[in-house]
């Protein structure tokens, strides 16, 4: 490649220029003959170099062209790649900054899966792991599988969850109603009392999760072929969900009934 080519200029801009430059001014009948490019073409490429200053026109019949020294040239040439460096520096660093604006926006997502049948060994460990990573707070709904789930399929969790209770971090467990109609009576009424759980009972959610701290969520997965069943659990880490999460607690939470209310209510039917 020549250095002309390097400098911005086609294959017939560098003939027809290097021709004017040999025989002075020249119409383009001239130019074509002495660069070998084609009539159909060399008016198009001197007009392409005139508005590039590269080369000037002289008006008359025939029109007659002249190329601008070579030094005037290079000097033009160099300032047009440096316009169009800048002009690509400066669309590399916006789309960088969108780049980094997107990527922020959605922050990478952190995910393990187990599976985790109801009552199960994986269940049990799972029960004690969300309050081991607990530093503050475990806010949990209790829905769907328990809701279609008999006592006995996961008691062993609920003894690990008595078990595991800290008595330096808050918890809040929300209880859909329909899960408390599988509940004996006397396992319901001995959380009435209770100074290291707060529970109450709701209508509002259909799905069971749990909120540690503000860090992640353990979020449990219904078995598709069984209602009282769980496929398994899913923790992550990611900040959208957790939020809307922790919103749809706290709303929740609010109008919630007390257990104590709710057995109340149980035992006058």
């Amino acid at each position: 490649m020549s250095r002309l080519a390097e400098l911005g200029l086609s294959a017939y801009e560098e003939q027809c220029y290097r021709a004017l430059l040999a025989r002075g001014p020249s119409t383009a009948r001239g130019v074509s003959d002495a660069s070998g490019v084609p009539m159909g073409r060399v008016y198009d490429v001197l007009n392409g170099l005139a508005a590039r200053d590269l080369v000037e026109t002289r008006r008359g019949e025939p029109t007659r062209y002249r190329a601008v020294d070579p030094e005037t040239a290079a000097d033009r040439l160099l300032a047009e790649r440096e316009r169009e460096l800048a002009e690509q520096t400066a669309r590399y660093e916006r789309l960088a900054d969108e780049l980094g604006d997107e990527l922020a926006a959605v922050p990478p997502t952190e995910s393990r899966f187990w599976t985790a049948p109801l009552g199960g060994e994986t269940a049990v460990s799972l029960t004690r792991q969300v309050f081991e990573d607990a530093s503050d707070e475990v806010r949990s709904a209790m829905s769907h599988p328990y809701v279609d789930a008999p006592w006995e399929r996961y008691d062993a969790e609920m003894a690990a969850f008595d078990e595991a209770l800290p008595a330096e971090q808050s918890v809040r467990v929300l209880v859909a109603a329909p899960v408390l109609d599988t509940v004996p009576e006397a396992v319901r009424d001995a959380y009435l009392d209770r100074d290291d759980v707060s529970l109450r009972v709701t209508a509002d959610l259909s799905v069971t999760f749990d909120l540690v701290d503000d860090d992640r969520v353990y979020l449990h997965v219904p078995h598709p072929l069984d209602d009282g069943e769980r496929l398994g659990a899913v923790e992550l880490r990611d900040d959208a969900l957790l939020t809307r999460l922790q919103n749809r607690f706290e709303g929740a939470w609010e109008r919630a009934e007390t257990l104590s209310a709710y057995a109340g209510s149980v035992r006058k039917e």
